[in-house]
């Protein structure tokens, strides 16, 4: 399919149009986590050229403010583009795609302040973007999605910084050929013996008041005692990316102050980076005294996962 201005976007290059419509912005970097092996670093910066040719995609340049705690630096450290989606981007995606833009769910938005939004956002697409690189690794996998800020009630709270689901054959033991068409995003319908497993995505800068965090932890509990969330969807695992293991604690305690027996897992930016996001470097917490090491995934995809 051609765009109005005649120009036919390759395989990779409509992949790089969905990775931006589910992620909302995109470092080429990212690019190269998600296609890690697979594609060539200079592929991918054709293609984000070619793309940004056809009006497709448009950038920012990001520059990542210096620690408010450092008074003698300065200066701006520069990060690189920052990609998203050109409005003519977005109705060529759609047009072709159409299941991509799913009821209430929100697709990620096109404009947004990069001094006070990027930093959120690179976190946000280096979580999602390792766990594309390890799809893989899971037995059974047939795909995943992605939403950006996504309302878990219809009074918009909680409103969690991204869902991801994943979904896989639930007795598989090994890997399988079947894939979404359009590979890892899912565009066609769970079928018999499929199953999800929801994710609410909370990235955390370390620049909100622990009383912020203690208040969202009240509306995850409210949604949650109310039952309301069952007509949409299982209960996610609540999962906080933070920056250190210190402000890991103070995520624990206002947690439990907000919700006590509410759980969530914790882990770090480095962790993340170091060795992806679906490896056993979450911290999970229950109760207050409660904690031990766990992967992004259950244990088992329990029959009650199945909605």
């Amino acid at each position: 399919m051609k765009t109005p201005h005649g120009y036919a976007p390759n395989p990779m290059e409509m992949q790089c149009l969905i990775l931006l419509a589910r992620l909302g912005r995109l470092l080429s970097r990212h690019l190269a986590v998600a296609w890690q092996g697979q594609r060539h670093p200079s592929t991918i910066s054709r293609a984000l050229n070619n793309l940004l040719a056809a009006d497709l995609v448009t950038y920012v340049e990001h520059f990542e403010a210096p620690p408010a705690r450092n008074k003698r630096m300065t200066f701006w450290k520069r990060h690189g583009r920052i990609y998203s989606l050109t409005p003519l981007g977005w109705s060529y995606l759609k047009e072709g795609y159409p299941e991509l833009e799913e009821g209430k769910e929100r697709l990620a938005p096109t404009y947004f302040n990069p001094r006070h939004q990027a930093e959120h956002q690179i976190e946000y697409a280096d979580l999602v973007t390792s766990i594309i690189r390890d799809l893989d690794t899971i037995p059974g996998m047939v795909g995943m999605s992605s939403y950006i800020e996504m309302d878990l009630s219809d009074q918009a709270r909680p409103r969690a910084d991204g869902i991801v689901v994943l979904r896989r054959w639930k007795h598989a033991m090994v890997h399988a050929d079947e894939r979404s068409s359009c590979y890892p995003w899912l565009v066609v319908p769970r079928q018999e013996g499929q199953i999800d497993e929801l994710f609410a995505i909370e990235i955390d800068r370390g620049t909100e008041e622990p009383s912020i965090i203690t208040g969202k932890a009240q509306s995850y509990g409210t949604l949650y005692e109310s039952g309301s969330w069952q007509e949409r969807f299982q209960w996610p695992i609540i999962a906080f990316a933070v920056p250190t293991e210190r402000r890991q604690q103070v995520i624990f305690d206002a947690w439990h102050r907000g919700w006590p027996g509410g759980a969530i897992r914790c882990t770090t930016f480095d962790a993340i980076h170091a060795h992806g996001a679906l490896a056993p470097i979450w911290t999970h917490q229950h109760h207050r005294e409660l904690t031990y090491q766990v992967p992004l995934l259950r244990a088992t995809w329990a029959e009650a996962v199945i909605a």
